[in-house]
């Protein structure tokens, strides 16, 4: 019989990180385990349904005896809905992804949660200093996986001190480096999709596309990307710079962000493009495919997917060595290595 987990986290139908990757895990793991997820949301769309994923997932993975429930939230939940559904559903575990400052309520009330069922944290952490502020979270999980070889070293540090009296130091068993993956059914080297390539290209032929692949918000700095490519280009012949593209797929405009192309019509005089299209994976790894290289130079990035992704479908990358990235680029280091020296950034 199999194990029963409850997943607070974004709601796996969703598009944020935290959301693609929820619907990784349950995805390759309904062979094991059944899902429960309290689906997280600003101003949820289903609040008050009970959504029955079985039929969908069953059919994408031919595992027969799939079963996934999401139970939309707006926001992260209460300790209320999670003591109907901890007494409903008898789950036996809980694991938890996303940041633990939205959901304070969870480890306010661990002392009652965990003598019914174990709390597993899948962590990650942007950068260092170290978050000594985490620290009870941490105590407050029976296991905590990390996403980064970074985050290993943080919750190392940080989750086995005890330097006070009142520190319960985790145990080594207590704390694995299990970064995240990419499907390699998603994204994979192909050959070249003409209808893609007239839909990025136009009526122009390019020689050299750089693809930005996030948000439009502040810490992506899609603004200095778009800067940084109108430097690369100012130092190119003229007939060069004019068969360059930068191909962004993001927001052109976003509140949390800036307006994009009045970035570009004030600093950038070279092609910029946005897709202005909300993609599936098979179509994103198209573009992976046809593009020169994929850049992402935030400057606080807990792992990177849209990095990974490009690097799964043979394209490399530009990134800063920050964060989650820096497991993407080839450094020869183990996790064990990052409790030493924190981060490879300096």
């Amino acid at each position: 019989m199999k194990k029963k987990i409850l997943f607070l986290s974004d709601d796996l139908r969703m598009t944020s990180g935290i959301s693609t990757m929820s619907k990784e895990i349950v995805m390759g793991t309904v062979d094991k385990f059944d899902w429960i997820q309290l689906g997280a949301a600003i101003r949820h769309p289903e609040l008050g349904k009970i959504i029955d994923m079985n039929e969908d997932i069953r059919n994408r993975t031919s595992v027969q005896d799939a079963n996934v429930k999401i139970i939309p939230c707006n926001g992260y939940g209460d300790i209320h809905i999670l003591r109907k559904i901890i007494q409903e559903e008898k789950p036996d575990a809980i694991l938890h992804f996303t940041d633990p400052h939205y959901w304070q309520w969870l480890y306010d009330n661990e002392h009652e949660i965990r003598q019914q069922v174990p709390i597993l944290y899948y962590h990650i952490w942007d950068n260092i200093p170290d978050p000594k502020y985490n620290r009870d979270y941490y105590e407050s999980c029976d296991w905590l996986g990390c996403i980064s070889k970074q985050t290993y070293g943080i919750v190392h540090r940080v989750g086995k001190s005890s330097r006070e009296v009142t520190h319960k130091p985790l145990e080594n068993w207590q704390i694995s480096y299990v970064p995240h993956g990419i499907n390699q059914k998603s994204f994979f080297p192909t050959e070249e999709d003409e209808k893609m390539k007239q839909f990025i290209h136009g009526d122009k032929e390019y020689d050299f596309v750089l693809f930005y692949n996030n948000r439009n918000i502040r810490r992506k700095q899609p603004s200095d990307v778009i800067y940084s490519y109108k430097l690369f280009c100012d130092k190119l012949p003229k007939e060069q710079a004019d068969k360059c593209l930068l191909l962004m797929h993001t927001a052109a405009v976003d509140e949390n962000g800036t307006d994009l192309p009045a970035v570009i019509e004030a600093l950038c005089p070279y092609d910029v493009k946005f897709t202005g299209l909300k993609l599936e994976q098979d179509k994103l790894n198209e573009i992976y495919n046809l593009v020169d290289c994929t850049i992402n130079i935030a400057n606080n990035e807990g792992f990177g997917l849209t990095t990974a992704e490009s690097l799964m479908a043979g394209t490399p990358i530009i990134v800063n060595v920050t964060g989650g990235l820096q497991d993407q680029c080839g450094f020869n280091y183990s996790a064990d290595n990052y409790i030493t020296f924190g981060t490879l950034h300096d």
